[in-house]
């Protein structure tokens, strides 16, 4: 360890905190140019529904984001999904903060054994590396998304977590460290327990390293940390028992309550054993977001770091490889198969560990080179190439003019009379039109559901609860006489299904009448049209119907899933009118 003396000497050597604070500004005001200004067509309709209305979202139901969110959301800036956005680029800026800081104290702790000293190289570095971090596509992409906010805040407590780990390895008498981060590690298996479970190899190679001596009052202390952490799933037995919206599960009772947090919902659909090819899918978009989205050659750069690192630093090697690991382990092996494109957003928590790895190796062949000029030309290269790729990618993410979701959700509320019920399949139908409801309080007098929720009893519960008039529909105990029953409420709650009718088609098909295309819905009507009503309506509603978004239908390669999907739900409003 350098003595103090040594440390205020390297210290000098920093950039000062004004140029770093308009860094980091300048970052932030990148991003702000990049930032979407309201609802992006993915789960963000759902998080900022449940953030604004202090409802619960999708299993795990996650109940730290939804507190945290809620205060965000109180800010008066802009809309209410672009505040939780906006909040989405500050986590990202913060844990980009984290990462830096614990690269400078590792340089640092490496002085005494006689490398070289040059510190402005090591921040002209630090500040190129910071721009690689930002133009990762992965991070780049959540750091503009309300949905986002769940990714940044697990590479939040990362790279925390990292900072913190740092830190003790240099000061390895204070144990305020390590309890931090079993709180941190506790408060994030509240926001995605599907990540923070795997850091439990991290957590033991840390306490092995500290070599602390277990007695009661410590295991004591440790169980108290986190009990506390996970305090906040109180929430959602709570919230439910108030009929919150939206509300998946209604968690309150103890079988329910495991429903939402070991994520029921998809059972099934993540096996523990996949077939060769599920593994070959996951390794390529592995490879992908590695080579792709990052700075071309930086990937190469980490796995060298890596390995210098496990020369150097040994303590640091095996902690950093305990936590970046398993990650990648579960990543790659647990997921649902057709969920393979969301790859990007779970390897989003890994970044920082990537970029420190990084750090080793551009400064350690820094080190190498004969000059300090030469170490600021390398510094200066890397520089140029990662703004380079920064243009790229945020001309391929620049979400700034994107209105697409809240135009769709709009869209459908307002075609709906007063008094409606509809019925929705799929996320990117539903999603948006929870916002419009929750957030922006758009149409109260509508009756709105998933149809995936009727598959529960609590979901028909909810449904009856948003109408008094919708109480008998509960009463019988068979679904097809639930969704007759909605029918027989016709004309004073007409029924409406959403485009998309993948998980209720036998069901809807059995109902008595007929189901007529009206623009983005299905009107339910009492009797089948003779085929020249059923023409003479569907030429009238073409004429009525605004078809918007069909220029830029199929045009877009690089179009996300969700986005392609809410166009294609527009293209299916004009294919179906003309059947």
């Amino acid at each position: 360890m350098p003595s103090n003396g040594k440390s205020k000497h390297v210290s000098s050597t920093q950039l000062s905190l004004w140029v770093w604070g308009g860094y980091f500004l300048l970052l932030w005001q990148i991003l702000l140019w990049a930032q979407n200004p309201g609802l992006m067509a993915d789960d963000s309709g759902e998080m900022a529904a449940a953030a604004y209305n202090l409802g619960l979202p999708h299993p795990p139901g996650y109940p730290f984001f939804d507190l945290l969110g809620h205060l965000v959301v109180l800010i008066p800036i802009g809309t209410v999904a672009f505040r939780l956005n906006l909040f989405s680029a500050v986590l990202t800026l913060f844990s980009l903060f984290f990462t830096l800081n614990a690269a400078r104290n590792w340089d640092y702790s490496q002085l005494g054994s006689g490398r070289l000293e040059k510190g402005w190289t090591r921040e002209i570095l630090l500040a190129a590396l910071g721009v690689v971090f930002i133009s990762s596509r992965g991070v780049f992409a959540q750091s503009l998304t309300a949905k986002g906010c769940i990714y940044t805040l697990t590479l939040f407590w990362t790279t925390a977590a990292v900072r913190l780990y740092v830190f003790q390895q240099q000061h390895p008498e204070d144990d305020r460290p390590w309890w931090a981060v079993l709180f941190l590690w506790a408060v994030g298996l509240a926001n995605h327990w599907q990540t923070l479970v795997l850091w439990i190899p991290f957590l033991a190679v840390w306490t092995l390293q500290r070599r602390q001596r277990w007695r009661g009052r410590t295991l004591l202390l440790g169980a108290g940390l986190v009990v506390i952490g996970l305090s906040p799933y109180l929430y959602l037995p709570f919230r439910a028992r108030l009929n919150c919206e939206p509300c998946w599960g209604y968690p309150t009772n103890l079988p329910l309550f495991d429903w939402v947090i070991s994520r029921r919902l998809v059972e099934g659909l993540e096996h523990w054993i996949q077939a060769g090819t599920f593994y070959l899918s996951s390794a390529k978009e592995m490879v992908k977001t590695g080579f792709a989205d990052w700075l071309p050659g930086f990937v190469v750069a980490s796995l060298i770091g890596l390995v210098l690192l496990g020369k150097r630093d040994r303590n640091l090697f095996y902690g950093s490889c305990a936590l970046f690991f398993p990650v990648l382990l579960g990543v790659f092996a647990v997921h649902e198969s057709y969920n393979t494109y969301l790859i990007p957003c779970y390897l989003v928590s890994l970044s920082g560990l990537a970029l420190l790895w990084g750090f080793v190796a551009l400064r350690s062949l820094q080190e190498e080179l004969p000059t300090l000029q030469a170490g600021v030309v390398l510094a200066g290269f890397l520089g140029l190439a990662s703004a380079g790729w920064f243009a790229h990618v945020f001309q391929a993410e620049d979400k700034s003019r994107y209105t697409l979701a809240e135009d769709f959700g709009t869209n459908v509320l307002m075609s709906l009379p007063r008094g409606a019920v509809l019925l929705a399949d799929g996320d990117h139908y539903v999603m948006p039109i929870w916002y419009e409801r929750y957030a922006e309080g758009k149409r109260p007098d509508v009756v709105f559901e998933p149809s995936v929720f009727l598959y529960h009893g609590w979901g028909w519960k909810q449904l009856a609860n948003q109408s008094a008039d919708l109480k008998p529909v509960d009463s019988s105990p068979l679904f097809q006489d639930r969704l007759n029953a909605l029918a027989r409420d016709w004309p004073a709650h007409p029924l409406f299904y959403s485009l998309g009718r993948e998980f209720l088609e036998p069901a809807l098909e059995k109902m008595p009448g007929a189901w007529m295309p009206r623009g983005l819905v299905y009107a339910w009507q009492p009797r089948r049209l003779s085929p020249l009503e059923a023409s003479k309506k569907t030429f009238q509603g073409m004429e009525k119907e605004r078809l918007r978004g069909l220029e830029d239908f199929e045009l877009d390669p690089q179009l996300d899933r969700s986005t392609e999907q809410i166009y294609r739900y527009y293209a299916e409003q004009l294919s179906v009118l003309k059947q």
